[in-house]
């Protein structure tokens, strides 16, 4: 099972990013445990590349699927300079105290550590994050 759409790159395209995310939740049938996950993937992602990228061209590309073992999240960003999540992050030491932390990268340091496996490509001037989280 897949689904895909595009959404402008703005902000305001949270709701509809959400609406097609819960739609198709609710045709896969997938309970809390992966919701929670996948919509906060989903809104850290889309909120990162229209934030870090606000001029960039064209829209923010999702894809939803469903295989035997795992829920796919895939996110393309047409035209994006290269910023792999995987390694270009900043570090984050979340056993420091909050007054002693520097900001940035909490919000990917959590996607990473929900995720079962977090891919990064860039080819040209398109980014592409693929995310997966296992069934059951």
């Amino acid at each position: 099972m897949e689904r895909a759409a595009a959404f402008p790159r703005d902000i305001a395209s949270l709701p509809g990013l959400f609406e097609f995310a819960d739609g198709f939740m609710d045709q896969a049938n997938l309970g809390e445990a992966l919701r929670y996950p996948v919509s906060f993937a989903l809104e850290e992602l889309f909120t990162n590349m229209v934030k870090y990228n606000p001029a960039g061209g064209g829209e923010i590309q999702v894809r939803l699927s469903l295989g035997e073992s795992e829920v796919g999240v895939v996110l393309v960003d047409p035209d994006a300079p290269p910023f792999d999540i995987t390694t270009d992050a900043p570090t984050v030491d979340v056993d420091r105290p909050l007054e002693e932390r520097s900001p940035g990268g909490l919000g990917l340091h959590l996607v990473k550590r929900m995720m079962d496996r977090v891919e990064y490509e860039h080819s040209g001037r398109t980014g592409t994050i693929r995310l997966f989280k296992r069934v059951g």
